[in-house]
This record gives C-alpha cells, structure tokens and sequence, in this order.
C-alpha cells in the first residue's frame, strides 16, 4: 500500500482534522499520511519534520529528530527548531480540542529555553478541558514542553489561544 493510496482512500471523506487523525491513525502509513497532509497544510512545519506522536482533545505530540537541517552553530538542535515543533504539537491539540463552528489563532509564544537540546526532543502541548468551557471569545494557554529521551526538560512555554467564532461565509 502506498501513500498515495492510504491519502486517496480515506481522507477525502473527512470533515475535519481530527476526523482525518482517527480515520488514518490505525492503517497501514496512516501516521505518515496524516503528517504529510499536515505538513502541506501548514508548510513551515516542514522544516522540521515533525513526526506526529499524538493528536487528542488537549493533547499535541511531535518528536523531531536531531539531523543537520535543525542544529545550530554548537550542534545541537536550534531552539527555533524547537519552539516550531511546540507549535506544531499546540496545532494539534487545537484541531482535536477546538469546538465545532469555533476556530483558533495563536496570539505569540513565551518559551524559557532551560537546557541545551544534544538529541532527539519530543514536544508536547496540553490543557484541561476546563480551559475550553468558556463562552467565546475566549483565551486558552497552551502549556508546551519540550523533553529529551531520558526525561530532561529542555523548553517550557505557554502558546496563548484565541478561539472565536467562525465567521459565517
């Protein structure tokens, strides 16, 4: 089974982000489909390549490897690299959490950058599903973190939320 196939087969029929996560998750390349279709969408991820962990109701998770399109002048992973798959695991979260006829918009990114990145990092974005019991507009702060392997914090951060109305067209 190819890509193209997993894509034509089962995305073409699905409302939404999420729907399309859960309808690829289980297949055979789902995860990679889903992350390219990502990617395409959202073309900056790309630089990254962020490797989709999991995609829920409050909860985003990318891993993005060390290789030498994200390192920096000490050669470990840049912290933009870093703070690019926050957001993308931040993006994640919004399309599994964001209620229909809602939408979502960062407002910017606070990060502490609290130790260097020599490897590997896995990114991860929650909130609580009190933080979207409000009537909109409202703000959320995505809390992101960003670990290494063996457990070590190596970026903490809020990514504030604006979710809204969607205009209706």
């Amino acid at each position: 089974m190819t890509l193209r196939t997993v894509l034509a087969g089962n995305i073409a029929c699905v409302t939404s982000t999420y729907d399309a996560y859960r309808k690829l998750v289980d297949k055979p390349l789902g995860k990679q489909a889903f992350g390219l279709a990502f990617m395409l969408k959202a073309p900056y991820f790309a630089t990254v390549r962020p490797q989709i962990i999991e995609m829920a109701p409050n909860r985003g998770v990318v891993q993005i490897r060390k290789r030498r399109a994200v390192q920096n002048h000490i050669g470990t992973v840049h912290a933009i690299a870093v703070a690019n798959g926050m957001e993308a695991a931040m993006g994640l979260l919004c399309e599994a959490t964001t209620p229909k006829g809602m939408r979502w918009l960062p407002k910017g990114i606070q990060l502490d950058y609290v130790a260097k990145t020599p490897g590997d990092v896995r990114c991860i974005a929650e909130t609580d599903a009190a933080d979207w019991a409000k009537e909109p507009p409202f703000q959320v702060d995505v809390r992101c973190t960003a670990v290494m392997a063996d457990g070590t914090e190596v970026v903490r951060g809020i990514i504030p939320v604006w979710v809204s109305a969607k205009p209706s067209r």
